[in-house]
């Protein structure tokens, strides 16, 4: 990507945060089609891959929004540029990849959610279409992370695993809350919370969730942000 003007500190935070978000919806849509065909069951294939058939839409739909920004693609691809590292490689189990739908894909839809008044319109018109699709996906992590606690054993012990890693990922992706940045983004409208506040609604939510299931899982604040840390 190449930007095309100077650009303040507002600016610069939300071409890092909406390049990163389609990066990995891009990645995340791969991440489920691989398991369309090895899902446990026939409805979790399909739901799989319906799910990877949003996300690749989001991906696509999100990439033009950097133009608005002043940031001009090289290539109109698909291609998933600097994923988190969570979701760079294909997932090894059923439950990496409820785990992914839960934590990561939670963190990146509640980022999502924060940006559907954005003044930045075309953030604002596709944040509210890929909400209304993401209801599904929500739904889909919440009664597998439901089936697999109740299974008990070996299967309840790994989703603990699995999600515990994915949040140690996951939960670094929106900075930390005093990027000066992402404060100015805030101010001028462009996304209405910050990185805490997001971490906070999705703690909260997987909390709740886990808790009810007797599934204990520590979801701390992450520490030693980079700018690295959202590729």
């Amino acid at each position: 990507m190449t930007t095309g003007r100077c650009t303040d500190a507002a600016t610069t935070t939300m071409i890092s945060l909406v390049g990163s978000l389609a990066d990995n919806k891009s990645a995340l849509g791969r991440r489920y089609g691989e398991w369309a065909v090895s899902a446990p069951t026939i409805e979790s294939a399909v739901a799989a891959a319906a799910m990877a058939q949003d996300e690749l839409g989001h991906a696509r739909s999100t990439y033009p929004v950097l133009a608005k920004l002043g940031v001009t693609r090289d290539e109109e691809t698909l291609d998933p540029g600097h994923p988190l590292h969570a979701i760079a490689h294909e997932l090894p189990d059923w439950a990496s990849v409820i785990a992914a739908n839960l934590v990561v894909d939670g963190i990146l839809t509640t980022f999502v959610a924060s940006a559907r008044e954005s003044s930045i319109e075309p953030l604002a018109q596709r944040a509210r279409k890929i909400l209304q699709e993401e209801g599904a996906h929500r739904r889909h992590a919440e009664a597998w992370t439901r089936r697999l606690a109740r299974a008990g054993g070996s299967d309840r012990d790994l989703l603990a695993t699995r999600i515990a890693q994915m949040w140690t990922d996951a939960a670094r992706w929106p900075g930390p809350d005093d990027h000066p940045g992402y404060g100015e983004a805030i101010d001028q409208g462009m996304v209405s919370e910050g990185p805490a506040a997001i971490r906070g609604r999705v703690r909260s939510w997987l909390t709740d969730l886990l808790d009810a299931e007797g599934v204990k899982v520590r979801l701390g604040e992450p520490t030693g942000w980079g700018e690295e840390e959202r590729r």
